[in-house]
């Protein structure tokens, strides 16, 4: 198990510096001049020299791509263009908010996808499985945006006095009003999820209830409850695990969209906002939070499958 532990390490160092490549090379095809943004178009030759020197743009490329990876692993990102503000201090103000939202949205949407998903193998061929499956894929096609802007109409416009269409309240400033405003984007956010994991729990779950165990649990007298809550569904929800990890991970680069859509003052937003303005320095702090949080997730999804799954767990076991 340690060694496997060790492969998923590494092979996670190796994807976060493939990343950080790709931001450096991204950073370098952005179109426009950072010097003109401290400089301005009446600046003398002289002023952009200096300007280009202190940003260390006159290094040679290698320079400045091992300059990036030393300052990125020892947590400097910089500061902004524009406020000067360490990127940082930046990200940490907008993270609660993307990760609570993120987070929450994840937490309801499994639980809300494991109760469809047992109630759809449950009732294979009947009318309330092809009722979920049609809501299934109904919710797949929905694009979040077009649903974002939909719920931010009716409850803006028609309907303004159940739950607030937008903005952000902390929780720590009220804890009620902090929840009534995670309700209309964890919706948006977490539709696609809820019928992704529905679909694959009910696979899962109709491949592992032809089994042999289960047939022999059947024949023991259980009752039809125990058996797909006590003998299927761990077996079966193996393969969900993989996918609800990475699903959590697409949550938090998906919240993009939504905190801009119900201008919620998170990650995502302060991205937008970043490439909006130009402000390079900020976009490659948020768009690196994501995709550490991403690899993160991962890592720890890989760690939780071998957990749970005895034949890699014992793969391992001897090395």
């Amino acid at each position: 198990m340690r060694s496997y532990v060790v492969r998923r390490l590494v092979a996670t160092v190796i994807v976060f510096w493939a990343v950080l490549t790709l931001v450096f090379m991204f950073i370098q095809l952005t179109p426009g001049n950072i010097v003109l943004l401290f400089t301005g178009t009446d600046a003398t030759p002289e002023q952009r020299a200096e300007v280009m020197a202190r940003l260390g743009l006159d290094q040679p490329l290698l320079v400045q791509y091992w300059r990036y990876l030393v300052n990125v692993l020892q947590g400097d990102l910089g500061q902004s263009n524009l406020s000067l503000t360490p990127v940082t201090d930046l990200i940490a103000d907008r993270a609660i908010p993307t990760l609570q939202l993120a987070l929450s949205t994840a937490i309801v949407a499994t639980l809300v996808a494991m109760v469809l998903g047992l109630i759809a193998a449950a009732r294979y061929g009947g009318f309330l499985d092809g009722l979920i499956r049609v809501a299934s894929v109904v919710a797949i096609s929905i694009p979040n945006f077009w649903l974002g802007l939909l719920l931010l109409m009716v409850f803006g416009l028609y309907i303004t006095d159940i739950l607030p269409a937008g903005g952000w309240v902390h929780f720590s400033e009220d804890p009620g009003q902090n929840l009534a405003h995670l309700i209309l984007p964890s919706f948006v956010l977490g539709l696609a999820t809820i019928a992704i994991v529905t679909k694959t729990l009910r696979a899962s779950m109709l491949d592992t209830l032809q089994r042999d165990y289960v047939t022999f649990a059947r024949s023991m007298g259980l009752q039809e409850r125990r058996v797909v809550g006590r003998v299927a569904l761990p077996n079966a929800i193996i393969p969900t695990t993989t996918v609800i990890g990475l699903l959590v991970g697409f949550l938090v680069s998906g919240s993009v969209i939504v905190e801009t859509v119900f201008t919620i003052p998170g990650v995502g937003q302060l991205m937008v906002d970043s490439f909006r303005k130009q402000d390079i320095p900020v976009a490659v702090g948020a768009t690196l939070f994501t995709a550490v949080f991403f690899l993160v997730l991962n890592f720890a999804v890989d760690i939780l499958y071998a957990y749970f799954n005895p034949k890699i767990r014992e793969l391992y076991l001897s090395t």
